[in-house]
């Protein structure tokens, strides 16, 4: 319900709006922030990959973005991504 709808039906939908709208804008102000912390790691990720001067691991990491097709073709991929960086972080 919008506010300015429960502001004349009511008081009980008034306060119904304002929540609804109060959830909302802090939905969207935590994905924004959210989204723009991903860019940010993301820029930094690229950054340390290249001054690494490893190919073999700015190739595995380009092919671990790639997007998926189906979901367990997805399941298999972010298993298959969790043992290769634990197997390269450990050996």
């Amino acid at each position: 319900m919008f506010v300015s709808q429960g502001a004349i039906e009511g008081p009980m939908e008034f306060a119904e709006g304002v929540a609804t709208g109060v959830k909302t804008l802090f939905g969207s102000a935590v994905g924004g922030a959210a989204g723009a912390f991903s860019k940010i790691t993301g820029v930094l990720g690229k950054g340390l990959a290249t001054l690494s001067f490893d190919e073999d691991y700015k190739t595995s990491r380009v092919r671990r973005k790639e997007p998926a097709t189906k979901a367990t073709h997805d399941i298999a991929v972010g298993g298959k991504n969790v043992v290769m960086v634990c197997w390269e972080n450990v050996f």
